[in-house]
């Protein structure tokens, strides 16, 4: 069955959506023209919603608390420029994501069913465990403890903080933005090299071969993702 993903879009980019959305067969759009259409059709099943601020204007921080306490479906929101203080606004206001709005209708498309994924397949409430396994990588939530292959891994704080963050959203490419928000709490720039060096220190202790990575995954241009192998 497709899955249904709710799009409060400029009309340009959901005809865009809707055509690459039934060409690959797998997700079905509802596009509505404003606000109060949205909100309207929050009644209906929806497996995630996707909203671009620049089309809802300075309501746009009302409106996705008011979606998020109304549904639990993730919620993915498209930015024309999402600097850090934009990625830090959209996800306290209840969003699951935030990303670049030029992003092509096959990438967002792309994040959309990565969300949709995370939120059945990958989901797992903390309140039953602690642990999170990706491949041969465990990671103690509680304990703040990582192991690779039974080994223990030593991490600095920064590092467990980054690789948990990563490890929570298993399954799908995390934007720059997101990270440096969520981890260094926007202490840095989006363009900052210090995420970057924290990931190639990352690889060099949870990889085989750093150079060619398998579990801890660059996407150019957008960020990085942890996935299985």
């Amino acid at each position: 069955m497709a899955q249904q993903v709710l799009v409060l879009a400029s009309d340009e980019l959901a005809r865009s959506l809707a055509s690459t959305g039934m060409a690959g067969g797998a997700v079905s759009l509802v596009c509505v023209q404003s606000a109060d259409d949205l909100l309207a059709a929050l009644q209906q099943p929806l497996d995630a919603l996707l909203i671009q601020l620049e089309v809802i204007g300075g309501r746009a921080g009302e409106l996705v608390r008011q979606v998020r306490a109304e549904v639990q479906a993730p919620i993915v929101v498209l930015a024309a420029e999402p600097d850090v203080d934009t990625v830090v606004a959209v996800l306290e206001w209840g969003a699951d994501e935030c990303l670049p709005a030029e992003l092509s209708a096959r990438e967002i498309i792309t994040h959309l069913r990565a969300q949709i994924r995370r939120a059945t397949e990958y989901s797992q409430p903390l309140a039953e465990t602690n642990e999170l396994t990706i491949g041969p990588l465990q990671i103690d939530l509680a304990r703040h403890r990582v192991t690779l292959g039974g080994q223990t891994v030593q991490l600095t704080p920064r590092e467990f903080d980054l690789l948990a963050y990563l490890a929570r959203h298993a399954g799908r490419v995390v934007p720059r933005a997101e990270l440096i928000a969520q981890v260094w709490a926007g202490e840095i720039s989006v363009n900052s090299r210090s995420l970057d060096v924290h990931i190639g220190r990352l690889r060099t202790k949870i990889e085989s071969d750093p150079q060619q990575p398998t579990l801890l995954i660059t996407v150019a241009g957008v960020g990085y993702g942890l996935e299985a192998p």
